[in-house]
């Protein structure tokens, strides 16, 4: 195996969670800046056109007409599968092929034992469309992307220069990509009751999914594939559409200075169709999410907030489960507003906090909020290998 193929596989996972983000996790998809600088928390504290994806029943509290643009993602490493991988590429394969380097074979199976683990991954999600909202109805245009990065181990065809079955230029040790573009046009309301105390809402979806797959064979196909023919194959030639309806549905209790939400998301999990290719899933979920959250305003210029997901969710990676806790805090002075927040999975094998930080500016009709999360992991360089978790979202809004 070359240096540059070794090269090739490793940043495999840099440009495809690039390229999902940059248009616009299976993760809480956070819509919008302002969810994202708190950490996610935004059932109960969600105060913006993103209602329509975060809590349909909070789209009754908006006043006037309100447009927003908005962009966003976050991609999270499961049990450092990249970290692994940037260990397994610095190997010298074409010496371990020819039996010259017998003394690295532990160090080899070890590493591709790490990523035979469950829920060894990287996940992704993301939010990136336009919405108007006018009187309790809002209507969006946009897409919820999702992505699977894992790998597939092949245990049995590890021998050097062995026999047939055995083998280690045989090994169907490889990574395999699976994503969805939820693509889709939202229909939204959000009604009061009991002059306020209470709201339900809603979300019909009609979802045109197109889904992705490909396979990167580290001992045979890789070699034969620069990484643009890789990524051409699955997002163009391996890609397969599929139309769905979806339906999202919450209800938000106003007691004062706090708050109180709950919101299902794609209750109906609708599934769409992959490409048959082997090892291909056959199916993938628009994945179903329940949660619920809590926000307190103890003084004017502050909001507190929490989220939790009720259920493990899927997501386009076998085996791998999400179930956060998302911590969120929100400070205002005129025209400005400052966020910061953090972000736990439980479903994690390798469960740990990431941070994030936003800032908004606000004037009488127009807002601007940006955002990131990072994991303590890695430092500030979000190209570091030890990197958990890496996102960014960016909002316009336009109130009249």
């Amino acid at each position: 195996m070359t240096t540059a193929l070794r090269f090739r596989i490793l940043t495999l996972l840099v440009p495809v969670l690039w390229a999902c983000a940059a248009p616009a996790r299976a993760q809480f998809p956070w819509a919008g800046a302002r969810a994202m600088g708190m950490g996610g928390a935004q059932v109960a504290a969600v105060d913006d056109p993103t209602a329509a994806w975060a809590n349909p029943a909070a789209l009754s509290r908006l006043q006037g007409l309100n447009f927003e643009i908005l962009a966003g993602g976050v991609a999270s490493d499961r049990n450092d599968l990249v970290g692994t991988i940037d260990l397994l590429t610095s190997l010298p394969f074409d010496q371990i092929l020819a039996g010259q380097r017998l003394d690295l074979i532990p160090q080899l199976l070890g590493d591709i034992r790490g990523l035979a683990a469950e829920d060894t991954s990287v996940v992704f999600s993301g939010v990136a469309g336009i919405v108007g909202t006018y009187r309790g109805f809002a209507l969006s245009v946009g897409d919820v992307p999702y992505a699977g990065i894992y790998p597939v181990i092949d245990l049995v065809h590890v021998v050097p220069g062995g026999p047939p079955g055995r083998n280690l230029a045989e090994n169907g040790t490889g990574l395999y990509l699976a994503g969805l573009s939820a693509r889709e046009v939202r229909l939204a309301y959000g009604h009061q009751f009991l002059g306020g105390v209470l709201s339900v809402g809603g979300a019909a979806r009609l979802v045109f999914g197109r889904t992705y797959f490909e396979r990167c064979g580290v001992f045979d196909d890789c070699q034969n594939k620069n990484l643009s023919e890789i990524v051409k194959e699955a997002f163009q030639n391996n890609a397969v559409d599929d139309t769905e309806f979806a339906f999202d549905a919450g209800v938000l209790a106003n007691l004062g200075i706090v708050k109180l939400g709950v919101t299902g998301i794609a209750l109906n999990q609708p599934h769409f169709d992959v490409i048959a290719l082997p090892g291909s899933p056959g199916t993938v979920p628009l994945p179903r999410q329940i949660r619920g959250g809590i926000s307190v305003d103890p003084l004017p210029f502050l909001t507190l907030a929490a989220d939790g997901d009720f259920l493990k969710s899927d997501t386009l990676a076998p085996g791998a489960k999400s179930q956060q806790l998302s911590l969120g805090v929100e400070g205002r002075i005129p025209l400005f507003a400052f966020r910061a927040g953090a972000m736990h999975d439980f479903a994690a094998t390798d469960s740990h906090w990431a941070i994030t930080g936003g800032v908004g500016f606000r004037a009488p009709v127009i807002a601007i909020d940006a955002s990131v999360l990072l994991s303590p992991q890695g430092g500030i360089d979000p190209t570091d290998t030890d990197r958990l978790d890496l996102g960014a979202s960016l909002a316009v809004k336009l109130h009249f």
